[in-house]
């Protein structure tokens, strides 16, 4: 298989893919036809996905040693647990894919005024989906330089391998990311998972520690006093309306 048609199935499927993870035997899925004039044809519909699995693996391991060795690769989990939650950037799936109910937890503190929400799309299994991912993240760290950040949380959907989340150079740039980056554990194996600075199982999971940030902002602010002063507030300003108003009889 030439360089050139690996490359053109990389572009097709939006995954990385390297003609040597196929050498030696291998299982396919086929469909066979008879036709009278041209007898018995078949074609390929299918790969044992084992095969490209057992090869990120090894990708996965060398990139992360590697890391590791010039002292990268820990930087996310030694970052501090973020100490509240105002503003909060997340990377989702585009359009085109189901939004994940993380997504959907974030929109709505949006709307209740809890968090200011910055969001980009992406379609994670795109051909193209790498630059994009780039140039997502530069806009991310541009929020972070210029507008402060408390967290980036990456909601990549439903799919497979996503397998632009291990691109050596965009998992440095992850790996360097100044504030926490919160992810869901995906199905196959990819590299954002490991270098997060946590990677949840399930989406309550990741409530759970979002929520438990956000309480404990609450609590030094003195909640019954901060209620007790708007109480008091509304009431001078009612006082004042009425006062400017006049008597309504005399």
């Amino acid at each position: 298989m030439s360089d050139g048609f690996a490359q053109q199935i990389e572009d097709a499927s939006g995954m990385l893919f390297h003609a040597q993870d196929l050498l030696g035997q291998h299982e396919v899925m086929l469909t066979v036809s008879m036709d009278a004039l041209l007898g018995l044809t078949a074609r390929i519909i299918g790969l044992d996905r084992g095969i490209l699995v057992e090869a990120w693996n090894r990708q996965d391991a060398a990139l992360e040693a590697a890391l590791i060795a010039e002292g990268v690769w820990q930087a996310q989990r030694a970052l501090s647990r973020p100490q509240r939650l105002r503003r909060v950037l997340l990377i989702e799936p585009d359009a085109g894919a189901s939004t994940g109910a993380i997504s959907g937890i974030l929109s709505r503190w949006a709307d209740l005024g809890m968090i200011a929400l910055i969001r980009w799309s992406v379609a994670f299994e795109e051909p193209g989906s790498l630059e994009v991912l780039h140039q997502t993240l530069e806009a991310a760290t541009d929020q972070v330089e210029w507008g402060t950040a408390d967290a980036l949380i990456v909601d990549r959907g439903p799919g497979y391998a996503f397998r632009a989340l291990s691109d050596p150079a965009l998992v440095r740039r992850l790996c360097q990311f100044p504030v926490p980056i919160l992810t869901l554990q995906g199905g196959h194996p990819n590299l954002l998972d490991r270098l997060a600075w946590h990677a949840f199982e399930t989406t309550e999971a990741m409530e759970a520690v979002l929520t438990d940030i956000l309480r404990e902002e609450v609590r030094p602010a003195g909640r019954e006093r901060l209620d007790s002063i708007v109480r008091e507030l509304e009431r001078i300003a009612v006082a004042a309306a009425m006062a400017r108003s006049g008597a309504l009889y005399d």
